[in-house]
């Protein structure tokens, strides 16, 4: 992981410095495997899911109340989503241990928050605040899209690297990555958490 601060303050991150067994860049096979051994996720995530959305009918009332994204909102929502982009990542291959069934830290995916930050209170009005936010994530929408075309391309490829060298390829955490982190910044801005508007970037 990298030691230094993020600059945006909802942040995602690769231990990049780690081996993953050429096996698993066998083309299709690996790929397929692994999808397989991630059902049990894919279920427990399913129901949790379900939680997340009870949460997200509630959380704009302390919002709109006290201009703070409250903690157990952080625990669930934020919990959810460190959850789901660690067994991505596992997934598209970038790290090499199975993601445990939690979102406790310690797996070489991690997701940050800067929970000292506030948040204006009209964002907590219900419906038209979030309205608003989806209107203004359009821009985010369409320059994703493009991007997604592109990592497709790239991702389809990244099996090579992984059967030569046993290595995730860095362009790949650096574009891959880069995208998921930036999908990540705009869905945790759109679901209230306190940030800035998102940057257009693939960086931390």
């Amino acid at each position: 992981m990298t030691a230094s601060s993020p600059t945006y303050p909802t942040n995602l991150r690769f231990d990049r410095d780690q081996p993953v067994s050429r096996l698993w860049g066998i083309p299709i096979l690996g790929i397929a495997v692994r999808a397989l051994l991630l059902l049990p996720h894919y279920f427990v995530l399913w129901l949790y899911s379900m939680l997340v959305g009870l949460t997200l009918l509630i959380v704009w009332v302390p919002v709109l109340a006290t201009g703070r994204y409250p903690e157990w909102g952080y625990r669930i929502v934020g919990g959810y989503y460190r959850w789901s982009l660690r067994v991505t990542a596992y997934q598209l291959m970038m790290v090499a241990p199975y993601p445990p069934f939690s979102s406790l830290p310690g797996y070489p995916v991690e997701v940050d928050f800067d929970r000292s930050l506030t948040i204006d209170r009209l964002w907590g009005i219900p419906l038209l605040g979030m309205l608003a936010r989806v209107f203004l994530a359009i821009p985010h929408a369409i320059v994703l899209w493009a991007v997604g075309m592109l990592v497709g391309f790239v991702g389809f490829w990244l099996w090579v690297p992984i059967l030569l060298f046993g290595r995730f390829p860095q362009l790949g955490y650096e574009l891959i990555g880069g995208y998921m982190r930036w999908q990540f910044r705009v869905t945790a801005w759109l679901l209230l958490i306190p940030a800035p508007y998102p940057p257009f970037r693939l960086a931390e």
